[in-house]
């Protein structure tokens, strides 16, 4: 369904270097697997998940998508802060809706997304960073997809028992429900949750494959206890698309989301 060849993803970092984080990577995602990332490195986890997406370019190698694969959940995409969260909802609606469901579309959006009364007729711009952060979720559960790509969002928390979380998973359950989807968490019980088949990306490179429970034994033998070179994490400027705007996978205010 998904295919990277030979891929290589470059960043920059400060004082003008180039960081590498994923370095000549081959892999493929088949029909009806669902993959965890385990790395010890969440850029480099979330830099996979966007070219296993499609949404960034790669420098070298080549990535081949055969489904409809969604975007990294959560990201912003195409969303314009000068538009209402309406007219944002209705232009996605557009391309990945059905003809006849726009309104019942826009009410799930409204829905998942839990904005303040009134906000979903007012700019993106006006939107504190947690509901921007909640409406990028929800227009991402909205349309059906072959195929999801999931990456570490701070609203996806093993035991948060709000309502507004509950209403959020329940989505994402009902959406991703017998798809076949890659994610990427540090928390293994969620990658556990979700996913029956697992990889092992360090230093760039795919170093372990199997299930999920191998793959994360595996790490906890060979890579959790070694010495761990943050350099990357800590100089890159980080432009990915999976984050949600001006926010860190680590925040934390992320508790105040829901």
């Amino acid at each position: 369904m998904i295919e990277l060849q030979g891929v290589v993803r470059d960043v920059s970092g400060a004082k003008e270097t180039t960081n590498r984080l994923l370095n000549n990577v081959s892999w493929q995602l088949q029909q009806g697997q669902r993959v965890g990332v385990i790395s010890p490195s969440i850029r480099e986890a979330h830099a996979f998940l966007d070219c296993a997406a499609g949404v960034v370019p790669v420098q070298n190698g080549q990535v081949t998508i055969h489904c409809n694969a969604s975007w990294p959940l959560g990201a912003r995409g195409g969303l314009l802060n000068s538009l209402t969260g309406r007219q944002n909802a209705a232009f996605l609606q557009g391309i990945y809706g059905h003809a006849g469901q726009r309104n019942h579309d826009l009410d799930v959006i409204q829905t998942i997304a839990s904005l303040e009364d009134g906000f979903f007729d007012k700019p993106l711009r006006v939107y504190h960073k947690f509901m921007r952060t909640r409406f990028y979720l929800a227009v991402s559960l909205a349309f059906d997809f072959d195929a999801y790509i999931i990456p570490q969002i701070f609203a996806l928390k093993a035991n948060e028992k709000s309502e507004r979380f509950l209403r959020f998973q329940n989505a994402l359950n009902s959406r991703t429900e017998d798809k076949p989807l890659i994610m990427a968490n540090k928390d293994f019980s969620i990658l556990q949750q979700y996913c029956e088949d697992g990889i092992v990306l360090h230093k760039g490179s795919i170093v372990y494959e199997g299930k999920i429970d191998e793959c994360h034994q595996w790490y906890l033998s060979n890579i959790k206890d070694a010495p761990i070179d943050d350099s990357i994490d800590n100089e890159i400027e980080y432009e990915s698309s999976s984050l949600p705007e001006n926010d860190d996978p680590d925040d934390g205010d992320n508790a105040a989301l829901w």
